[in-house]
């Protein structure tokens, strides 16, 4: 049997996967409607009532004691909503938080899962305000449960620098966790209105979600409030995106002028500059090694030219000079910014974010995921660290074998449609 008869029998059974896919997402948000229109946490609940004051050991056997606000509560000058799906405090999200802390941010930390009593009381000791939250909407509903709880207090009329942001992504302490620190001083003494970690271009440009940072121009402004007022917290990943991350910037963020994004194409286009006029040019085989796997790029024969142009600097152990280091920055624009340069970013311009899902989207093997992590970590931490390199490595590790990689969902097409794992990684092209 020849390799383009057996492409012919399996184009039915392909397109009859895509259109099983679809139905299941299609039930899903059926399902997500039928939840927030009838269901007990839905339409008919409200911010005060999915959010559950967060039970201490202490306070076991006395519901309503743990973090009951007091009306004599000052409004910390900078506050941050941190959305986290979790029974326990991860090393991560430790960290995550006593950075956020150390730039002067008071956390609210809402949980979309039920926190275990030994989480409750470290965050008790991190947080201004903690809480268990009855998970509609998935961290978008948390965001804007959030948002409209702080409104409602009169927070946000007296705070000067708003945080929104959840743990998606693998936190990295140290080195990279200060660079961050620094920008958000920067950010607080200089003219701009909102910033944010990523930009992407897909489907329209928007500001990706997970961390943004807000003056009070942009968090007291009607659109914004409006935005969170009518915003319907549906559990459904593709409303969340379309309708909620994406739609923000539309109709929100991008009204705003002065706004800066903290890693960007141009930014890392700068780093690789200085670098090349140092050094003569930065090795094609370091830049690729921090990049994507391109095996199933290739497989699928849709190479472009800007990634034929790394593949064939690294195949020849050349370095990337003058224009040729364009070829990354086309390749970042016009693919998810938040995969492709998922560790360029953090390498180059010190990000301390790294995504939860680049093995169950396919943009990386688990060896070449844990084995880059592994390696920032220890970049970003002293020497002496050992053991809290060892435990971020080890919770990484774990959560990249919790979640798989595209072929652990072949069998499972509902859950794949759920956690959208609905194709694999391949590198774009240039638009045309």
């Amino acid at each position: 049997m020849t390799d383009s008869f057996k492409r012919i029998l399996k184009a039915p059974l392909g397109l009859w996967k895509k259109i099983k896919i679809k139905i299941f997402i299609l039930s899903n948000y059926i399902q997500a409607q039928i939840d927030y229109w009838l269901g007990p946490d839905g339409s008919r609940s409200s911010p005060e009532k999915r959010l559950q004051p967060m039970q201490r050991r202490g306070d076991l056997g006395r519901p309503g004691t743990a973090n009951t606000p007091r009306p004599s509560d000052a409004t910390p000058e900078r506050i941050a909503l941190f959305i986290a799906y979790a029974k326990r405090l991860t090393h991560s999200n430790q960290a995550y938080i006593k950075t956020l802390k150390q730039a002067g941010f008071a956390v609210v930390y809402i949980n979309n899962d039920r926190s275990n009593p030994e989480a409750a009381d470290v965050l008790d000791s991190l947080c201004w305000r903690v809480f268990d939250r009855r998970n509609i909407g998935r961290d978008f509903g948390g965001f804007r449960d959030g948002v409209l709880l702080l409104h409602g207090e009169g927070h946000l009329e007296r705070c000067q620098l708003l945080c929104i942001a959840n743990d998606s992504m693998q936190f990295i302490p140290g080195r990279n966790a200060q660079a961050l620190v620094a920008a958000l001083e920067a950010f607080a003494a200089s003219e701009k209105q909102a910033l944010f970690s990523h930009i992407s271009h897909q489907v329209q440009t928007h500001y990706q979600s997970y961390f943004q940072v807000l003056k009070p121009e942009v968090f007291r402004s009607r659109p914004f409030l409006q935005f969170w007022k009518n915003y319907r917290p549906l559990s459904h990943r593709g409303h969340c995106i379309y309708n909620g991350e994406i739609a923000l910037s539309q109709t929100v963020y991008r009204r705003f002028p002065a706004v800066d994004t903290l890693y960007t194409s141009d930014k890392l286009q700068e780093v690789l500059e200085s670098h090349y006029s140092a050094e003569g040019g930065v090795p094609a085989e370091e830049v690729l090694r921090l990049m994507p796997s391109p095996a199933r790029t290739s497989q699928r024969r849709k190479i472009g030219y800007s990634l034929q142009q790394l593949m064939r600097q690294s195949d020849q152990h050349e370095k990337l000079t003058g224009a040729q280091l364009y070829s990354i920055a086309d390749l970042i624009e016009n693919g998810n910014p938040s995969h492709i340069a998922a560790f360029l970013y953090p390498v180059y311009l010190h990000c301390p974010f790294v995504k939860h899902d680049l093995c169950t989207a396919g943009s990386f093997t688990m060896a070449q995921a844990i084995s880059l992590f592994r390696e920032l970590v220890r970049q970003s931490l002293e020497a002496e660290e050992s053991h809290q390199i060892e435990c971020l490595v080890d919770e990484f590790k774990d959560l990249m074998y919790l979640r798989g990689i595209p072929l652990s969902y072949d069998n499972l097409p509902w859950e794949a449609a759920i956690k959208g794992i609905t194709g694999t990684f391949v590198y774009p092209t240039t638009y045309e």
